[in-house]
């Protein structure tokens, strides 16, 4: 008895580590990507437009410079961000240890309570994707057009065939 209830640990375990072979690979290609394309940002690097969360990476660091102010004008949902990528992991953590000790770990909120602060973030970063968009792209950090872009080359190139 002891020997199948080894085996279907180790099962379980490899079963749990096949899982994170998916994430393992995408993470080491998104890595890949953005150093062959010299952006971190991964919409910058291909359309050569900035993101909703063009910013983010320099509004940290000045936030960890003192530089509030500036903080805020290189991404003004910075705090929000950094609020949600507390929360959501320190939540899935509180839940997988209480899933493993046996217990389950419901969510303070309602499920319609969930789905509405969902869809209000959405909204909310959309709408000040656009306004950003609006004011400030395509000549004003952070929301600067990306030429060296895979489609701006391509764009370039076709330019440079149809003008000969």
């Amino acid at each position: 008895m002891d020997e199948q209830n080894q085996h279907s640990n180790d099962s379980n375990t490899k079963t749990s580590r096949d899982k994170l072979k998916p994430l393992v690979v995408l993470a080491l290609f998104l890595l890949l990507i953005a150093e062959l394309l010299g952006s971190s940002c991964f919409i910058s690097s291909i359309f050569g437009i900035p993101c909703a969360g063009c910013g983010s990476t320099r509004a940290v660091k000045l936030l960890l410079h003192g530089k509030i102010l500036d903080a805020l004008r290189m991404h003004p949902l910075i705090f929000i961000t950094l609020l949600l990528l507390v929360v959501i992991p320190t939540f899935a953590i509180a839940r997988f240890v209480a899933k493993k000790r046996g217990k389950q770990l419901h969510s303070p909120l309602s499920p319609r309570a969930t789905e509405i602060i969902f869809f209000s973030l959405a909204a909310l970063y959309l709408i000040v994707y656009v306004i950003r968009m609006i004011l400030l792209f395509p000549h004003t950090e952070p929301m600067l057009y990306n030429e060296n872009s895979v489609w701006g080359k391509l764009i370039a190139l076709i330019r440079q065939v149809f003008s000969h």
